[in-house]
């Protein structure tokens, strides 16, 4: 039998998501494995059926899917309180991490070569392509969406509009729902979980109205009364609200909204995502440091729990109002179908960014033959943190070395 979940404190549940956001190294999927060891097998607050209900959610949410994992598991446990306490411990070692990182960035960014940014961007983009190809590999099964994703990446590098990864998205959603109405697959999900694993369902529709609301009421706030601070928000929030499939996926969302507005640098928004490979705990932290970067006002730990918390906010929104209903709309199979197209679509998206980065960042032979080092790191079961560390500090080396001594 199941220990009984009130016999969990909401101390004791802070604590085991503090003690997993500083040694949860790895990415989500890691991170997924962690939660399993601890609750299901550790712990036994959660049986197996519990934990692949609460999955399964987790995975076809936009949004970060270890962090709605561990939002979930709060929330199942111990209520909104619970869920809040679990994101606070899983979240606030690596945001607090990267907004010094930012602050220290910013404060000695001048003593940075070129060499050193240079390094720093073919680690991003050899992060970013290793990340393309598990995606591409996970995503990508049959010849619709490997056309799907072709089309998304072309029409993104081709189409230079503000909005083309929501339209990308979009399009994905209605190819997915299209072909597979036609060709619909031989096995459907079915979902096992039991109805009393999911919380009752009063108001919770409320939630999902909340959801939605920011996407209708700041367009309209931004036309009256303009300022960096709606702007933010939306760049945030809309990031969070529209990401399948992985956190590498807000890369192109964040550097459109941050990037090409001239509001962070690409030198510094590079390092960030560098130094976040580097982190324990969720991606999304990433947020933590462009929001230290960013001119909301004076204070950089004002700016960076502002834009940590907006990142986060649709992923709260979305558990509260989806999970008391995910049993039923587990039996729906257009969901999946219409999740099939917009993951193929999204492929697309880091397609067109590793072709845009390797046109940048790429200069020379021994970039590449770089870069083929690194993502075979990355594929070895060394530590990520290792082998990004190592491999900067190695090729940084060499290029000052060649820079020195010509002749070395």
């Amino acid at each position: 039998m199941l220990p009984s979940a009130p016999m969990l404190s909401y101390c004791s549940l802070f604590k085991i998501f503090l003690k997993l956001g500083c040694t949860a190294f790895g990415g989500p999927a890691a991170h997924l494995v962690f939660f399993y060891r601890r609750f299901v097998q550790q712990l036994g607050y959660l049986d197996e059926q519990q934990y692949a209900h609460l999955l399964a959610l987790a995975q076809i949410l936009p949004g970060p899917s270890s962090s709605q994992m561990g939002l979930a598991i709060g929330y199942q446990l111990k209520g909104y309180r619970g869920a809040l306490l679990a994101w606070l411990g899983f979240t606030l070692p690596s945001a607090l991490l990267m907004t010094l990182a930012a602050m220290l960035g910013i404060q000695f960014s001048s003593y940075f070569s070129v060499e050193f940014f240079h390094v720093i961007q073919l680690i991003v983009f050899s992060v970013v392509a290793w990340a393309f190809w598990q995606m591409l590999r996970s995503f990508c099964k049959e010849q619709w969406q490997y056309v799907l994703m072709l089309l998304s990446g072309l029409f993104v590098y081709v189409v230079p509009l503000s909005i083309n990864q929501v339209l990308v998205i979009l399009f994905g959603t209605l190819a997915g729902l299209i072909y597979l109405h036609y060709f619909p697959p031989q096995n459907t999900f079915k979902s096992t979980a039991s109805a009393s694993t999911t919380p009752k369902k009063s108001f919770a529709y409320l939630w999902l109205i909340l959801f939605a609301l920011p996407f209708l009421i700041v367009p309209v706030l931004q036309q009256f009364f303009p300022s960096l601070w709606l702007d933010s928000f939306t760049g945030l929030y809309r990031t969070a609200s529209l990401v399948f499939g992985g956190g590498h996926i807000i890369l192109p969302f964040l550097q459109q909204d941050f990037v090409v507005t001239g509001l962070v640098s690409q030198q510094h928004f590079d390092l960030g995502y560098a130094i976040a490979q580097l982190m324990p705990g969720p991606l999304f932290s990433f947020a933590s440091y462009l929001g230290a970067l960013l001119p909301l006002s004076s204070s950089a730990v004002l700016n960076a729990a502002f834009a940590t918390v907006v990142i986060f906010l649709p992923s709260f929104l979305l558990i509260f109002g989806a999970l008391p209903y995910w049993s039923r709309l587990m039996h729906f199979p257009r969901l999946f179908h219409a999740l099939a197209g917009i993951n193929a679509a999204v492929v697309g998206l880091l397609l067109c960014l590793v072709v845009q980065m390797g046109q940048k960042y790429v200069l020379s032979g021994l970039d590449v033959l770089f870069i083929i080092t690194v993502i075979s790191l990355l594929k070895s079961k060394i530590p990520v943190w290792v082998s990004l560390i190592s491999s900067f500090f190695g090729y940084y080396g060499l290029l000052w070395l060649l820079d020195h001594y010509p002749f070395f």
